[in-house]
This record gives C-alpha cells, structure tokens and sequence, in this order.
C-alpha cells in the first residue's frame, strides 16, 4: 500500500471512514467507548457495523441460543442501541462473559466478519491499556489486532477446497478506544447527547463507570480544546507490522 514518507508518522483520520465496523467485547462497549463518535461518522454518512464478541446467554439457566432465535436481555439492548443511533448489526459471535476461548480462536471468528463486511475502519477495545484488566477486553482487542492483519493473508485460517482463499483483504486503519496513548481526539460535543442516551438502551447501574466516562471525556474535551472528547489510538495499514515511529496527535 502507497503512502506519503512525510506523513509516515500520522494517524489516519478517523472521519474519513464510510464504512466502519466496531468490535466491542460486550454489548454495552462500542457505545459507553464510542458513542459520540460512531454518532458523528452516522451524521456524515459513514455505514457503521456492530460486532458483539460476549454476551450473557450463558448466565440464564436453561437458555439456549439458536442463530434467528430469541435474543437474550442484553443481546435486545445491543440491538435497541444500534437501532436508535442508525448503526448495523454485524452479529453475535457467542463467546460468554469472561471467555476461557483463546485469542486465535477468537480472532478467526473476527476475521471472517471483516472479510465479509470489508470495512476501511475497524475499531475496538485498547489491549495495551496498561490499565486494562479485563479479560474480555484483552483477548479481544490482541484478536482484532491479529484478524486486521490476517485477513489480508490468503491461507489464513485454512485453505478452501484445497486452493488459496479469494476473501482476503486489507484493513486500511484501525483504531482503539479505552487506550491510554491516544492519538487522535474527536469533538463529540454536538453528539453527547445521543451517546448518553445510547448508552441508557443498555441499563447501565455503575455509578463509578459513568462519572469516570464523563470525567474523560471532559478530560480530553479540555486537551482538544472543546467541551467533550473521545480518545483514540488510530493505525494505518502500513503501521500494522515492523513500526516503531510516534505518531502524533491529532484533533477532529
């Protein structure tokens, strides 16, 4: 992929994207991450699609889940939230809360939905948080750091009747949400309001969890010059493998 050496060292923009999936480890992740966001790339056009990596069908007794079936409570809130902020919805991959499933396998499931869907912006969780200690967000953060990479490569994971796969592709960007090296800043300020009201599709009854979200993004609405800010740590394809540049910051 060509790029510009002089601007080796920048993120990619973020609202450039017009079709961008999210990956969020539960359902409640892609819009208490990035709500504010995800709400101004839908007010300029962009396509955004949601996968939902965990969910809680294996903490109700006796439920089973069928593909077209019933959706579980939290499954319906995913879709609720998606459906008020005129997101799409990518699925449910069906790995439960606090998974024992390891990254590869995790990541081949993703790995076919970015080849399906084909976006030029993929965004999740940060697994280099060092904060970070949830192992959700760990394990699928690495696994979509890893699909991003892979699904460009043709015998990943396996062959398709014994020849090369013909469903490569190559992500253009990817970008992190929840990181503590950010490199671009998003003024969600006119948006704020349909994030918070987003969120509440999903009953969130953490106290603590909602004033730190609100602290940073009045946090990173003060270092971006605006009211309020979402964080991210944006990649390019060509940063992907074999870069050790900063990258610098940017304010959208």
């Amino acid at each position: 992929m060509a790029f510009d050496l002089n601007t080796i060292h920048l993120p990619p923009r973020i609202l450039e994207a017009k079709r961008v999936l999210v990956v969020s480890p539960h359902p409640d992740d892609a819009q208490l991450g990035a709500g504010g966001t995800l709400a101004r790339l839908i007010s300029l056009g962009a396509e955004v699609w949601e996968l939902t990596v965990t969910d809680d069908r294996y903490s109700i007794p006796g439920f089973v889940w069928q593909e077209g079936g019933p959706l579980t409570k939290r499954q319906q809130e995913s879709i609720n939230a998606q459906n008020y902020m005129g997101m799409k919805n990518a699925g449910f991959l069906g790995f439960q809360d606090k998974t024992t499933a390891d990254v590869p396998t995790i990541g081949r499931e993703i790995c076919a939905v970015i080849r399906r869907i084909r976006p030029d912006l993929v965004l999740t969780v940060d697994p280099t948080n060092r904060h970070e200690s949830h192992c959700d967000h760990i394990k699928v953060g690495n696994a979509v750091k890893f699909a991003c990479l892979d699904c460009d490569c043709r015998f990943y994971p396996d062959f398709v009747d014994g020849k090369l796969r013909d469903d490569q592709y190559i992500v253009p960007a990817v970008g992190y949400f929840h990181t503590d090296a950010p490199n671009t800043l998003v003024d969600i300020t006119d948006f704020k309001e349909t994030k918070s009201r987003s969120i509440e599709f999903h009953h969130v009854n953490e106290p603590e969890l909602m004033a730190s979200l609100q602290y940073h993004e009045e946090y990173f609405g003060k270092k971006a010059g605006v009211r309020y800010a979402e964080a991210f740590r944006l990649q390019g394809y060509h940063q992907f493998h074999c870069f050790s540049l900063p990258l610098e910051t940017v304010i959208c």
